[in-house]
């Protein structure tokens, strides 16, 4: 019995961003300065200036600038999540944006948008990368969550893709407001 490909899916953590996605992710920062979950150094799937890999592993490497996270998926997703959440608040990621699907009732998810943020929920649901290069289906419906100075950018970059929203949190502050 052949098993259907996006039953597949989950088979592995790898799951590479399609290149439409990359395209909006640059239209909206203009540039990706880190990639803290890249999946090589050599030849990497996102255009960052910089990337992490598992074997520098990000969770403990700083976060500087303009990241893109497509994180590993899977059981403890959230610490990238509360990674990113402590390197806003340190000042070190100026905006971000993360891959990951629409699970409102995950604790993961909680953590994501406690930071006030927009969140584009796709139109369809997308075709990740595998690691041999050939697409996997998808078993979840993928959201794009955005957080930094540019909401208006976003807005703009991925209305073709799906519709955006304001998600409520907790709202940001800057160290010069916290003062």
């Amino acid at each position: 019995m052949t098993v259907p490909t996006a039953l597949l899916s989950h088979a592995s953590t790898e799951h590479y961003t399609p290149q439409f996605i990359l395209d909006a992710v640059i239209a909206c920062m203009g540039a990706i300065d880190l990639d803290p979950a890249s999946n090589s150094t050599e030849i990497p799937n996102v255009p960052a200036a910089k990337h992490y890999t598992i074997r520098d592993n990000g969770l403990v490497q700083p976060w500087e600038g303009r990241v893109f996270l497509n994180p590993p998926f899977g059981p403890g997703v959230e610490v990238w999540f509360s990674k990113l959440y402590q390197e806003r608040l340190a000042g070190r990621t100026t905006e971000a944006i993360v891959l990951w699907k629409s699970a409102t009732e995950t604790a993961a998810w909680k953590t994501l948008t406690a930071l006030s943020c927009r969140v584009c929920f796709l139109s369809a649901r997308i075709h990740f990368i595998r690691p041999m290069g050939n697409e996997s289906g998808s078993t979840f419906s993928p959201a794009l969550f955005y957080v930094g100075v540019g909401p208006k950018r976003f807005e703009m970059a991925f209305d073709e893709i799906g519709q955006v929203w304001m998600v409520p949190g907790r709202r940001y502050y800057s160290r010069q407001e916290q003062r």
